[in-house]
Formats: C-alpha cells, structure tokens, sequence
C-alpha cells in the first residue's frame, strides 16, 4: 500500500532566530499538514485507497532554513497514467524490444506509471497481431536504460485491450469467446465481456491478477472507470445516490429481485462529500427481511465519485469462509451461519462475470431448526480457462409465506 505521507526531513538549526513571515509560513505549512492528514484518513476508510491522482513527476517537500520555508523537488509516486519520457514513447522505440515483425505484429500503445510503488516509471505496451484478433501486454522496467526489463506479459487476448487505472494497476479487456453473451455468436458480433485486473507483487515479483473490491453496478475496476467517464458525461445519474444503487441491486433479477422501489433508507454515510455508505433495504414481499449494503465511492472520490458496492450483509445469514476476494477452485467448501427450517439454511449460488449462476447448492444446517453453523461442498464450473474472472459467492434465504428471497449476504471472488 502507497504511504500517504513522507518522513520530512530534520531541519537544521538556524543561526539567527526566524524572521515573523517564516512563522507564518510554518502556521501555513502546519495547516496544510493537518489538511492531508483528514485527507488520508478519509480515503484510507475506503477499500478503494486513497483517490487523489496527480500528472506530475516529482513532488515538493517542505524544508526550512535561515531564509525560511523553501520547496525541494523530490521523486514521488502518483497515482494514475503518466507522461512517458519522450526518448521511449513512440511506437518505433519499443518495436524492436517486443520483437515486432513488420506485416505480423506491430505495437499500437505505449503508456507509462508507478505500477510498481516507486518513483521509477514502468511501460505498458500492447502488440496486436495484424490480421488476426489477439492482443499481446508487455509491461517492463527501467525504461530508459539500455536494455529495458520485462516484467510481465499476458498473450493472445481475443479482440484485447489494456489501460493503465487510477489506481496503478493494469486493466485489460477481452472477449470470453465461451460465455453465455458470446457463446455460438458469429465472430463479427463478438463484445467484449471479460475484464481482469493486474497488480505489482513485491513477493512475485510481477503482477498478479486480483478482484475489484467491488461487485455492483460495476464487478471490474475496468468497467467501474468507463462507468464513471459516462456519468461525468452526464449518463446514470443514479449512480450518485447511495440509496438509489442499493436498490437497484435490490432489483436485480440476479439477486433479489425485489422490484425497484423496495423500501430503503441511509443507515450512514452517503452525503455528497461522504466516502462511504451504509443503506438498508427492506424486502417488500410477505415473509420478507432486511439486507445492509456497504458502498463506497470510487477511488474514494468525494467529487463527483460513483457509488460502488463493496457488500452485502443479513441480519440472519452469515459467510465464515471463504473470504472476500479470495481465489475459489472448484470443488469448493463454505462455511457459515444462519436460520434453519426443517434442516434447511437456504442456498448458494455462484455467479460468474456476467451475472449469469454457474454453481448451486442447497444449505444445510448442523441442526434442524434456528440459529446454526453450516458446512457445504459447492461445485461450479468456469467458461473461462486462460486465468480467473471475477466473479460472486451469495448466501440466500427463502421467505417461508412466498419462496421468494427473504435476505441474503453477497462476497465478492474470484473464480478459477
């Protein structure tokens, strides 16, 4: 995780006292201090990180001498894409570093961060194959030195694309030539429908695929920033209500499908300025609970930032394990608790990243009725064989009067 401040260092001892404007400019230099400080700590609530981006590349840290407060350019890490160093941002540059083969393949973008949390910038460079549909990432290091070192690549994505996010990670774009949307399809209606996210590993050394925090209305990083382009444009200003997103998961056919005007009301947060949210939402069909939805905005941006679910919880119905974002095989093992009637806790589902329910099984409880433990095997299966899509594990109960969805807790995975 990127610090969100930097150990100033230790002034010297001037020779004469400070002159009266030197104090003020400390008075001034404190207040701005204590003003990042609130900053950081709001966004650091978030499971987003901290939301401020920058185009910069270097820094000012405060320094004080006998003539008082200066400012000293230092290296730092911004969050965002970045200007590449114009020596190594042309096409040209990198074709003979990837390999290019004129009339074969041929490099279509270079773009530039800290996706590795140093000062140090690191290249993205994507490399289509003419005539074909596949799409090559490279990402490498020390990018103005002789001999740049790569440090990651993912190959062959079906009508592919990659950007860098704002939050220095690396988003691609693909088709899942075996989803339910592409499935059959001919190839000229393909969409692009599989979206992953990529992230430095220290421990790795590379980047590692990892889920988006989130899971409505947006499940990728990828798509939660084309969400946020459109509402900035004006479009799904419904995105900006805290209220309005829970109910429309609320809605969702593939969740509770409680119909879009359930009852629901802020629990906390959710202002304009707010960073989080807590909503509840009531069922409105006979026999029906409640559900509280957990939202944060994105990127922790309190200007304009849209609401992203980050959970899903119930007064009855609990997940034990896995965890959120954790990497699920199949077969798999949950556990948790919840109510039973007549032996029966209710049922989980796995959704995969469409939505669509690619697993289930019913939830039996350790003991017939009330408040108990559960332990089920759950198996599903996954259109998508080149790596992990994100995906959703939910925990539902019936309503004993209608069968509909009484409540439920949803936990964001990822599926392999």
């Amino acid at each position: 995780m990127l610090n969100c401040f930097h150990r100033p260092t230790r002034p010297k001892h001037p020779k004469h006292p400070l002159r009266p404007h030197a104090y003020r400019g400390l008075t001034l230099s404190g207040g701005i201090v204590l003003l990042l400080l609130s900053l950081c700590l709001a966004a650091c609530s978030s499971p987003f990180g901290g939301g401020s981006q920058g185009t910069s590349g270097t820094g000012a840290t405060a320094t004080v001498g006998a003539g008082g407060a200066t400012a000293t350019a230092s290296p730092v890490v911004l969050l965002g894409p970045r200007p590449c160093p114009s020596a190594i941002q042309t096409a040209a540059y990198w074709s003979s570093i990837v390999h290019a083969v004129a009339g074969v393949t041929s490099v279509t973008r270079v773009q530039c961060a800290n996706l590795m949390g140093t000062p140090e910038l690191q290249a993205l460079v994507t490399v289509a194959h003419q005539g074909g549909h596949a799409l090559d990432v490279h990402v490498y290091n020390h990018i103005t030195g002789p001999n740049p070192q790569q440090i990651f690549q993912l190959l062959n994505l079906y009508d592919g694309d990659a950007i860098i996010s704002g939050y220095n990670t690396v988003l691609t774009a693909e088709v899942d030539q075996n989803s339910a949307l592409n499935h059959g399809r001919n190839p000229a209606n393909y969409q692009r429908d599989l979206f992953r996210e990529f992230k430095w590993s220290d421990a790795q050394q590379t980047l590692v695929q990892i889920a988006f925090p989130a899971f409505f209305p947006d499940l990728t990083r990828y798509q939660a920033e084309a969400d946020q382009a459109a509402v900035n444009q004006g479009h799904d200003p419904w995105k900006l209500d805290a209220v309005k997103v829970a109910q429309a998961l609320a809605a969702s056919t593939a969740f509770f499908n409680w119909g879009p005007n359930a009852p629901a009301h802020l629990i906390s947060g959710g202002g304009q300025h707010d960073v989080n949210a807590l909503v509840e939402v009531k069922s409105p069909h006979p026999g029906g609970s409640t559900i509280r939805v957990s939202m944060s905005r994105l990127e922790s941006n309190t200007n304009g930032g849209i609401w992203e679910v980050t959970n899903v919880s119930s007064p009855t119905l609990s997940i034990s394990a896995p965890a959120a974002l954790d990497r699920l095989h199949s077969p798999t093992t949950v556990t948790g608790k919840g109510n039973a009637f007549e032996g029966v806790i209710g049922s989980l589902r796995v959704l995969d990243h469409l939505y669509n329910q690619v697993g289930q099984a019913q939830v039996h409880g350790a003991s017939g009725n009330g408040p108990t433990t559960f332990s089920t095997n759950l198996t599903y299966s996954s259109d998508f064989n080149a790596g992990a899509q994100e995906g959703i594990l939910m925990l539902s109960a019936p309503s004993q009067a209608d069968g509909s969805i009484a409540t439920g807790t949803l936990l964001k995975v990822l599926l392999t």
